[in-house]
């Protein structure tokens, strides 16, 4: 339980899942990037880590078409874009805001 706790709340940043539950996610929602967006910086005046990196959270075991999700990777895949011309320097939210 402690292990769950100390990765899931972070009092010292006055930040949990209850304190913000609209943000839960990141696709649609801002989530962790409202804050891990490069742009705040940490008391030492280091700026936190950036994580447009999917792979930075995440181990993508499959993705694409259908006959490419049979093909399973466990040491995990870098995240493709499904469309090409996407902007690395952009966060998710930027274009799935959750509008239509």
């Amino acid at each position: 339980m402690q292990d769950i706790y100390k990765e899931n709340f972070f009092p010292e940043m006055k930040s949990s899942w209850k304190a913000y539950p609209d943000n839960i996610g990141h696709k649609d929602w801002p989530g962790c990037f409202r804050c891990h967006d490069g742009q705040h910086k940490t008391g030492d005046g280091k700026k936190m880590i950036q994580f447009n990196d999917c792979n930075s959270c995440h181990t993508i075991l499959a993705q694409g078409k259908p006959e490419q999700m049979k093909v399973l990777s466990p040491q995990g895949q870098k995240f493709a874009h499904p469309i090409d011309e996407y902007d690395p320097a952009f966060q998710c939210t930027d274009c799935h805001n959750g509008g239509l």
